[in-house]
């Protein structure tokens, strides 16, 4: 290496390190600065990272004590205590265990309570076991108009059923038509079709 090649080398290495040493006072610059936002904005991601682990924490142990609180009541469903834990810890399964007992009971004025709730699947199947529960045509005839209604084509059936037993064949039949064959009821409808013809 040439004495002229040593000079390059040379102010290369020194160009670069004056460049990191540059960089460097830069950014000592830019810190001393900024300094006070830099660091509230470090602790707020602290306090927002441990805020979130919190909140998952609580998350995961309110469901822990939901699902044991349900638990108690399908072995006890005289159980007060349990029923209030899981009121105030997970509503929306409240909510569900309410439903099933009341559809167990077949109490109908649980099912009206539940049919106000905010909750539209609950609200819907509510609707539909309150017709079936009272055998009430005109809520079942409701229920099958309502173009969003989950359980339509079998509310169709149970209109059916009615007329049938009532000997009314051709409204029980126009009912049975609303039954779509792509639909799980169409098997159902065949079955509740041929017995109103034999009736």
């Amino acid at each position: 290496m040439g004495t002229k090649e040593n000079i390059e080398y040379i102010k290369k290495e020194l160009s670069s390190e004056e460049k990191f040493l540059e960089s460097i006072i830069k950014a000592e610059k830019f810190y001393k600065k900024y300094k006070k936002p830099l660091i509230g904005l470090a602790a707020a991601a602290v306090i927002l990272a441990i805020g979130y682990v919190g909140w998952q924490m609580k998350v995961e142990h309110d469901l822990e004590v939901s699902n044991k609180a349900y638990l108690r009541l399908l072995q006890n469903p005289q159980d007060k205590e349990a029923l209030e834990v899981l009121k105030s810890k997970n509503p929306k399964l409240y909510q569900l265990y309410l439903y099933k007992t009341a559809l167990e009971k077949k109490d109908t004025r649980a099912l009206e309570e539940l049919a106000k709730s905010g909750d539209y699947i609950l609200r819907d199947l509510s609707i539909y076991h309150i017709g079936i529960i009272k055998e009430d045509e005109k809520t079942l005839s409701g229920y099958m108009i309502d173009k969003d209604a989950i359980l339509k084509d079998y509310a169709a059936l149970d209109g059916a059923y009615l007329d049938y037993m009532k000997e009314d064949i051709t409204s029980g039949h126009k009912k049975l038509a609303q039954v779509d064959k792509n639909s799980p009821a169409y098997p159902f409808k065949l079955l509740l079709r041929h017995y109103g013809v034999a009736k």
